[in-house]
């Protein structure tokens, strides 16, 4: 009963008055926390625990059973040991988490009891010492911190955790819950990433004597945690066992401990201790997905002669049968594949891990994962081609932050530029074998190369039928097995309905679909994981339009006829020289790819050695001989590569590469060469800051002339540039700029002239006014004054054109009715509509109307502002230049200067 109501209580009689009397009085007395009396100590620890600390404890508890439930644990990677590392937890808990803090935080406000009690006459103990000292005297106040402390972890809220903790420790430094303090905290530093601190308290921890047995299992799994995070699998795994073997583990905890010690006995390499953990945990009985986990696992971590892999196979099997398990199809496959490659059964492994990747539905990770296996067997081989294909997957399906993936996106480059050159040099040297033949013998192969693409296509539309067919009948007994009411009548109608509308169909049909194509979006190009356009992928040339609508593209062939074969055959001398072009490139990428990027010495030195026999006077000679050169250094065949040594500086002595190999300082010289050219660089900027703009000038069209291809180049024409504007003005400085754009598209210096220039535009309009004029007089043709002409008005975006056109129709009807002028409305592309009335024999008419317009402006542009528009006049064939051009401004210059001066 609070104090506060102890008023209110009614009494009968005079002695029930006095006992309330005084039951008033010391409850007032024990209200206080002013005083320190044994009375009010009693009190205030009384209320704390059995009203606010146990109900903020009981929503503690609350929220850490919502964090079981909600917790996603992914099984690719260590569980989190503690449930508040995941994000769904945190907001999940987050009001059950904030109750306790307010009941903690009550307890704290109005319940803590700070003033020193009086002290006893006479001699005191040592207890009597030690109680005089404290900081505080409700026992329940630093078990309210603590549980303040935890609530903000479960809330994500780690640095209010820690000052927390900190407090705690602070506050009540001889009291046992600093232990605990200090173990929280440890954890709270791990989750912001103090790992130093986070080792100090552990440490300092462990040498603890008096450490209580009650805090074991919170010290334990901290350590466990702490090297978790630091790799160190092998003594986390320590801690954790001395975890299993603590009194008081609730039995969620340990199931949980029990799966993490399995993976941390797997990531260290004990492969019998994590199979026996993983065994341990499906024995626990525990949630199904964890249970489908741990015995998928189970096989990941088995090893040949260990034990018996028929029971295992025999479970995954069984495992793979239940419906259940449709979406961890991919997982199983997986496990059976690695039991295959343990057994040393390399094609069943790769069966299985193709299935794998195949039976992906939703577990991206295991698509990936499964891919990378794949594509590391196929490379190990090698099989350059598979292992590229599976790489590519790997790269898509995996995430970014998979450990090594830079390392993997890189090696996919790499073996999709060697499949790409590969499969260009066979393209190329098939076509030309195919172009050497008599006509005849290479029509001969035509046309057997035609009749195979019909049988396969014949067998392809046969098999899609079967399909069909198979389908229509399953999905036919299907709904009638369960349509069918008492004696096999129909019980219903739906039969007729469409498939959309026939729950059954679809339920059928649905499956059937994942199957083929996996999870897809109802969107375009469906059928495609890479949505890509189809214009992307052919240089941009549309197929429908290409050879129908007059485009200049290849003619579009069916693939059973001979053109379309023939097309690629270089039968020209030109023809040819392009196929020898694209042949002898493709040889030297793959000999470089082998080298630099697979270290596959062999094959590089097959590829450059084809490439020397095919073109010995190619443009790749000189760099494929100084490869060979350090190709057979490098497998210890010093012969060979002194062959080629003599033979690049025999034929190419002047080359770079003969230069690299007969002068050992040639690198040096180089590099001599490029610091010579920052110097000058330095030099010339310093001339810059010191605004010697003359020397500038001087300087760098110095350096442009001695360093013509260097890369410091276009900073010479940017600084030069800003030189030129600070002498001769801005219009100067951007003819400098133009030409350093012009020149260097790419540069960084062009792309800030580029933002000068832009800037100029809008703050000198007259600039771009200059330059639009230049360009208008030829962009557009001279004027004909008897030519048909057109009466424009160029209306500001911003405007109605619509109201504006309809009041022009109106006017036209009202006062030119039987000219039939016809109006048109073109959008342009710098903030202007233009409004076109048509069509005026000669310019003279047209500007007379003009001037009808400009009279009755105000009947015609209600409410529009003089800035807002222009009007002109213009001829029929400058009208088809500014419609194809859809800039208004350059023409209105065009107009200024040749009629209004005619005018």
């Amino acid at each position: 009963m609070s104090c506060q109501n102890w008023n209110d209580l009614p009494y009968r009689n005079a002695t029930y008055r006095v006992v309330i009397t005084l039951l008033i009085f010391f409850g007032l007395v024990s209200c206080s926390v002013e005083k320190n009396t044994s009375l009010s100590r009693n009190y205030h620890n009384l209320t704390s625990h059995y009203n606010i600390y146990f109900n903020g404890t009981e929503s503690y508890k609350k929220g850490v059973v919502k964090a079981n439930q909600n917790v996603k644990n992914d099984y690719n990677k260590i569980l989190s040991l503690f449930l508040y590392e995941d994000e769904d937890v945190n907001n999940s808990v987050t009001g059950d988490m904030k109750r306790a803090i307010d009941k903690a935080t009550k307890v704290i406000t109005f319940h803590s009891i700070t003033a020193k009690p009086k002290v006893k006459e006479g001699n005191q103990t040592a207890k009597d010492k030690a109680f005089f000292e404290k900081n505080e005297f409700n026992k329940w106040v630093d078990d309210s911190y603590m549980l303040m402390g935890k609530a903000y972890m479960y809330q994500g809220k780690f640095f209010l955790a820690v000052e927390t903790f900190k407090h705690v420790m602070v506050t009540f430094p001889s009291e046992e819950v600093r232990f605990l303090a200090m173990t929280w905290l440890a954890q709270a530093y791990i989750m912001i990433g103090e790992m130093r601190e986070a080792e100090r308290i552990l440490l300092a921890l462990s040498d603890e004597n008096a450490f209580p047995e009650d805090y074991l299992e919170t010290y334990h799994t901290t350590q466990s945690q702490f090297h978790i995070k630091n790799s160190s699998y092998a003594s986390a795994a320590e801690h954790l066992e001395i975890t299993q073997e603590l009194k008081g583990v609730k039995k969620v905890d340990k199931i949980r401990y029990t799966y993490i010690l399995a993976q941390l006995y797997e990531e260290s390499g004990q492969n019998d201790l994590a199979l026996e953990r993983y065994k341990q945990v499906t024995r626990f009985n525990p949630p199904y997905e964890m249970a489908f986990n741990a015995r998928v696992s189970m096989a990941e971590v088995f090893e040949s002669g260990s034990e018996n892999s028929d029971d295992l196979k025999k479970l995954l099997r069984k495992m793979l049968r239940d419906s259940k398990n449709k979406e961890y199809k991919d997982q199983i496959y997986f496990a059976l594949g690695n039991i295959a490659m343990e057994e040393g059964e390399k094609e069943q492994a790769i069966e299985y891990y193709q299935l794998s990747v195949s039976t992906s539905l939703q577990n991206q990770y295991q698509k990936g994962f499964s891919s990378l296996t794949l594509a590391q067997i196929y490379y190990e081989q090698p099989d350059y081609i598979l292992s590229a294909a599976y790489y590519d997957s790997a790269v898509s399906f995996l995430n970014r932050d998979y450990p090594g993936y830079q390392g993997l996106a890189t090696l996919s480059a790499s073996l999709s530029g060697l499949v790409y050159n590969t499969f260009t040099y066979e393209l190329e040297d098939s076509v030309q074998m195919l172009a050497a033949l008599p006509e005849e013998q290479r029509f001969a192969i035509i046309d057997g190369i035609i009749e195979n693409v019909r049988k396969e296509e014949e067998e392809a539309k046969l098999a899609e039928q079967q399909a069909m067919q198979d389908m229509a009948f399953n999905q036919s007994m299907m709904y009638n097995s369960n349509q069918a009411g008492p004696g096999g009548a129909a019980g219903g109608q739906q039969g007729g309905k469409w498939y959309f509308y026939n729950l059954n169909a679809k339920s059928f049909g649905q499956p059937e679909f994942r199957m083929k194509w996996g999870e897809r979006r109802l969107e375009d190009n469906w059928r495609r994981k890479n949505k890509q356009s189809m214009a992307e992928l052919t240089g941009g040339l549309d197929a429908e339009t290409d050879s129908l609508n007059g485009g200049e593209g290849m003619p579009i062939f069916d693939n059973k006829s001979r053109e379309f074969y023939l097309v690629t055959i270089p039968l020209t001398d030109s023809a040819m020289e392009q196929s020898d072009f694209r042949l002898e490139d493709a040889l030297f990428n793959m000999g470089v790819i082998y080298k630099e990027n697979l270290l596959d010495y062999q094959e590089s030195i097959s590829a450059f050695e084809e490439l020397l026999s095919r073109y010995p006077l190619g443009k790749n000679t000189a760099p494929a001989m100084y490869y060979l050169h350090d190709l057979n250094n490098s497998i210890q065949k010093p012969d060979k590569a002194g062959y080629y040594k003599v033979q690049l500086l025999a034929r190419f002595p002047d080359s770079h590469y003969s230069k690299l190999l007969n002068n050992p300082n040639y690198i040096q010289e180089l590099e001599k060469e490029e610091k010579k050219v920052v110097r000058i660089y330095e030099q010339v900027f310093s001339q810059y800051q010191q605004k010697d703009y003359v020397s500038v000038v001087t300087g760098a069209d110095s350096a442009i002339a001695l360093f013509t291809e260097d890369p410091l180049i276009p900073k010479f024409k940017y600084i030069k540039a800003l030189s030129v504007g600070a002498m001769r003005g801005k219009e100067e400085m951007k003819v400098e700029f133009d030409s350093l754009i012009a020149q260097h598209p790419l540069a960084e210096e062009s792309i800030q002239a580029q933002e000068i220039i832009d800037y100029m535009y809008v703050e000198f309009p007259e600039i771009k006014e200059a330059e639009q004029a230049k360009e208008a007089e030829v962009i557009y043709s001279g004027y004909d004054l008897e030519q048909e002409h057109h009466f424009l008005i160029a209306l500001h975006s911003s405007e109605n054109a619509n109201q504006v056109s309809f009041d022009l129709l109106n006017y036209n009807l009202d006062h030119f009715n039987q000219y039939d002028l016809n109006i048109e409305r073109i959008e342009l592309t710098d903030s202007y509509n233009i409004l076109v009335v048509k069509t005026f024999t000669n310019a003279e008419g047209a500007v007379r109307y003009q001037e009808v317009i400009q009279e009755n402006q105000d009947e015609i542009l209600v409410g529009i502002e003089a800035s807002k528009y222009r009007m002109m006049v213009i001829s029929l064939d400058n009208f088809a230049i500014l419609s194809e051009e859809k800039v208004f401004n350059p023409y209105f210059l065009f107009y200024q200067k040749h009629y209004l001066i005619q005018e």
